[in-house]
């Protein structure tokens, strides 16, 4: 395991998981967690860098829950606290993570009964194959397209070719390559006055 005590911060995965604690004042708790494909992984694996705990009843102690999946098929637990809304430094990372993880957070007066089995669920409901989505992109005054970045899932962290086809005004298309390792953001900084913004794309694992 490769460590990650002086890793380089390159790219930020914002997502945005629901409580699953029920009741109004309950039904607002989320989390938001920002991780990167860590230099030192090679950009492979991932970090946690912190979570952002948003709908808290104020000065309420909150539990999150992240399970992050492994290549060896586990699933790591971590949990974290703080009292109401805010930020949770988590500063965790492995080269051996896929990029999937869930995360929840809940009421600590409110215990969460997650399971390993229902976080496989929940997971499995993503699908068996790789996707891909533009997360990140505008059109500027001037007609310029900026496609900055994009996000791909992999069931189990596959590395996989990505290949853009960006439509040009003009009718045709340009293509654009990249390598990917495992589920993650993606920076892409494709731009350009002939693009229309409109894209397909293609992926196919690597073996």
């Amino acid at each position: 395991m490769k460590t990650l005590g002086s890793v380089i911060l390159l790219t930020f995965t914002f997502a945005f998981l629901s409580s699953h604690t029920p009741g109004d004042d309950y039904d607002n708790l989320k989390v938001k967690v920002l991780t990167e494909k860590p230099e030192v992984c090679n950009y492979k694996g991932l970090y946690l860098q912190k979570g952002l705990v948003k709908g808290a009843v104020s000065n309420a102690q909150v539990e999150v829950l992240v399970f992050l999946q492994q290549y060896n098929g586990h699933w790591m637990k971590k949990y974290y606290h703080r009292n109401g809304s805010g930020e949770i430094a988590m500063n965790m990372g492995d080269c051996r993570f896929t990029g999937n993880y869930h995360a929840l957070a809940y009421y600590m007066t409110n215990k969460n009964s997650v399971t390993y089995k229902d976080i496989q669920h929940m997971h499995n409901k993503r699908g068996e194959s790789p996707k891909f989505r533009v997360t990140k992109r505008l059109k500027e005054d001037d007609g310029n397209v900026k496609i900055m970045e994009g996000e791909v899932f992999t069931p189990n962290g596959e590395t996989v070719d990505l290949t853009l086809f960006l439509e040009k005004k003009d009718g045709g298309w340009r293509k654009k390559h990249f390598t990917v390792f495992g589920s993650g953001i993606v920076k892409l900084d494709i731009e350009g006055g002939d693009l229309t913004g409109n894209y397909r794309s293609a992926l196919n694992i690597k073996f």
